[in-house]
């Protein structure tokens, strides 16, 4: 019976840390991306300043 237990739980675990890995993972795109559009409009600003100096 402790044998099926453990085989249970190990299993769970696995997919306890797949589903955390595919949220950090998806969370980490979003991070990135919401990063990239707030940097992109600071970018396209930049340049113009810098040749103005």
């Amino acid at each position: 019976m402790w044998a099926e237990v453990a085989k249970e739980r190990s299993a769970f675990n696995s997919l306890q840390r797949v589903i955390i890995t595919a949220f950090a993972i998806l969370g980490m795109i979003a991070f990135f991306n919401g990063a990239f559009r707030s940097i992109k409009p600071s970018a396209v600003v930049n340049p113009p300043a810098v040749q103005a100096h």
